[in-house]
Order: structure tokens, then C-alpha cells, then sequence
């Protein structure tokens, strides 16, 4: 993915999160936050259509959420899913 289309989607997830951090920054919002992208964006395209560089965005995603939510404690309202602090990742 070329740093453009990177850093539209960081924009696009972190302006989602910052709106409505109940529903974004919670335990369930992987999916809510993908149905969102694909609602948004390919809204009316069925999986058979959807090109591998879409399902490539909708993971890419989820990365930059849980990123960000690390970076903007404020927004990050998981309880069950959150990352413990001081713990090696692995």
C-alpha cells in the first residue's frame, strides 16, 4: 500500500474514532469500523466484487484503529479487548 492511500485511511479511521469513540473505540468496534468502510465507500458491491486491495484496506484498518487507540488513550474505551501496558508484544 503506497503511503497516499496509508495515510488516507489513518485520516478516515482517526476522524470515525474522534466522532464517535462509543462505537469505534469499544471492544466491538473491529467489525463496526469495517462495516462503516465498506458502507461508506463500496456501498452496494457484493463480496464477489470488492478487487483483494479493499479487503487489504479493511485489515489495513483495523491496524491503524487499534494503533491509534493507543496513541489517543482518550478514545479508547475497550475493557475486554484493551492491550495490558508493560507487557512484550509477541
Amino acid at each position: 500500500m503506497d503511503n497516499f492511500t496509508r495515510n488516507q485511511l489513518y485520516r478516515w479511521t482517526y476522524e470515525k474514532i474522534k466522532a464517535n469513540p462509543l462505537r469505534f473505540g469499544g471492544d466491538e468496534s473491529n467489525a463496526l469500523i469495517q462495516l462503516a468502510y465498506l458502507q461508506e465507500l463500496h456501498r452496494g458491491e457484493t463480496v464477489e466484487q470488492l478487487p483483494p486491495t479493499v479487503i487489504k484496506a479493511i485489515v489495513s484498518i483495523s491496524r491503524i484503529k487499534n494503533k491509534l487507540l493507543s496513541k489517543y488513550p482518550q478514545y479508547d474505551l475497550r475493557v475486554k479487548h484493551k492491550p495490558k501496558k508493560g507487557l512484550p508484544k509477541g
